[in-house]
């Protein structure tokens, strides 16, 4: 048998072979207990999530000089190098501002980012990038449309618009919540 992705994150394969096997045991030996979470838009969506997150942060890892799916989010918000407030990037990735000054205190020391005064506030600051963290971007991006076009494989243009745009329409109704 395929040994399990949690040994070997990089091998696709072998991380599909796994869920595939949790799916047999759902289908032969959970099913009839009436409760599943089996084709609820919420879990199928979370679940795909957790295994997205998984292999892109296998993925990246070591072209993005450790970082987590996170802090390149943040990072790659920075790459239009105008500076932004971290209320401008919580925004922007969707996280809250205690976990936006952590990325943020992460990616000062390593080197890829710094914080500046702001010119119409000198109380507030923006995150502007480094020529380094400029160079990383430029790196890993490629890798980033790479994985994406992999899991696109097969879908039209029109199926990944109607897929972006529904995915957003759940993202603003959990929003609600």
């Amino acid at each position: 048998m395929t040994k399990c992705c949690r040994t070997d994150p990089l091998n696709l394969h072998s991380f599909l072979v796994y869920i595939c096997g949790i799916n047999y045991l759902y289908l032969n030996f959970m099913q009839g207990s009436g409760y599943t979470l089996k084709g609820l838009p919420g879990h199928e969506i979370g679940i795909t999530a957790g295994v997205l997150r998984k292999v892109f942060a296998a993925r990246i890892k070591q072209p993005a000089s450790g970082m987590s799916p996170e802090q390149l989010a943040v990072l790659v918000c920075l790459f239009s190098g105008k500076g932004f407030h971290q209320y401008e990037i919580a925004a922007y990735v969707e996280k809250d501002d205690a976990t936006i000054t952590r990325i943020l205190d992460t990616l000062e020391k390593k080197g890829f980012a710094v914080r500046k005064k702001s010119e119409g506030d000198r109380r507030a600051n923006k995150a502007c990038i480094t020529p380094d963290g400029l160079a990383l971007v430029g790196r890993v991006f490629p890798m980033i449309r790479e994985l994406n076009d992999t899991l696109v494989e097969g879908f039209s243009q029109a199926e990944i618009a109607r897929l972006a745009e529904l995915l957003g329409r759940v993202r603003q109704n959990a929003l609600r919540l």
